[in-house]
């Protein structure tokens, strides 16, 4: 039975909240729960540790399993209950061993209401939506054109878990799809009626940015998508488009956003993520009136706990498998997905 050591803050509702799951795997697994050095070094099973489970979402800190790994030389899998890695992988990478040890993550776990999220946030400018609220506050008879996300083109930059299942919700607006992405060949193309490829150049992602009228970024951050969405894509959109990001915050120069917003280069944009959460006061996007804008909660509904949950249990049937030969999803720690 392996020993799995869970990163979380026991004192937060969401930490709360997860060890009172943990019961579930008692046949499984031995857990025990810390979040710092010292508060594991209290329990005598630490060097019997298989497992590292990182709770960030609970408030679990990374920097936490670079205290700890001296302490917890069998370790053979570590897994993320968040699907974001990019603060996680950078410590794994950087102690010995580290690089070798399988990481999972909640791949696909939250996609859906990210989805959901990606709908409304078009939703909202293509309806006019402020225009209909500002409307009803001045008792303004308004009847405007109402205009249609049928026929109009959403390109997607990343096109992981998250930009498939809002193409498969775009799909039954009737939207045409683009997709940029890295592999080719990889699951998921034949929902894109056109597929750009990192490989091709500059030029290609270009391409999507010219041709949508909503751009959806989902890339997971790391140092090859730092600012991958920046100055030179958004003055090539089209001026009544729409840029939404909900991967993260690095992977969109914030800057270049906010002056090609207020240039009238494209028509608005939502943001779920930011280059520094929380978002200071006196951040520029703030003042953007043309923007929407949500505190990284577009995937936080009250079935999040449970998703996360769910998928773990699936890796760790997988890892107890008498004839276990690996996992069926893990994460690319040169790539941070």
């Amino acid at each position: 039975m392996p020993t799995i050591a869970v990163v979380a803050d026991a004192s937060s509702a969401n930490g709360k909240a997860l060890i009172e799951l943990l019961p579930q795997i008692a046949e499984k697994a031995t857990c025990l729960v810390g979040n710092s050095l010292a508060e594991f070094m209290d329990l005598k099973s630490l060097a019997e540790v298989d497992v590292v489970v990182l709770a960030v979402f609970a408030s679990g800190n990374p920097t936490v399993i670079a205290d700890l790994w001296p302490h917890i030389t069998n370790v053979k899998w570590i897994h993320s209950l968040a699907a974001g890695v990019d603060t996680l992988v950078p410590v794994l990478n950087s102690l010995p061993g580290g690089p070798e040890i399988p990481l999972t993550n909640a791949k696909g776990a939250f996609s859906r209401s990210l989805a959901e999220y990606s709908l409304a946030a078009m939703l909202h400018f293509n309806k006019q939506i402020p225009r209909l609220q500002s409307n009803r506050v001045t008792k303004t008879w308004d009847k405007f054109i109402m205009n249609e996300l049928h026929g109009q083109t959403v390109g997607f930059i990343g096109f992981g878990d998250i930009a498939q299942c809002t193409a498969r919700l775009c799909k039954a607006f009737g939207m045409q799809i683009l997709a940029w992405r890295n592999t080719r060949g990889a699951p998921g193309e034949e929902l894109a009626d056109k597929v750009f490829y990192s490989s091709d150049g500059a030029s290609a992602k270009q391409d999507v940015f010219k041709q949508s009228d909503y751009v959806i970024c989902t890339l997971p951050g790391s140092a090859a998508t730092y600012h991958c969405c920046g100055a030179d894509e958004f003055k090539a959109m089209k001026p009544t488009s729409i840029f939404i990001s909900m991967g993260r915050g690095s992977c969109v120069d914030e800057a270049a956003l906010v002056a090609a917003l207020n240039g009238g280069e494209l028509a608005g944009a939502a943001l779920d993520v930011f280059e520094k959460e929380p978002l200071p006061p006196d951040a520029a996007v703030w003042s953007c009136e043309n923007l929407l804008l949500s505190p990284h909660n577009a995937d936080l509904t009250s079935t999040y706990m449970q998703l996360t949950w769910d998928l773990f249990r699936t890796r760790l049937d997988e890892f107890t498998a008498e004839a276990f030969s690996g996992f069926t999803s893990l994460v690319d720690k040169t790539k941070g997905y």
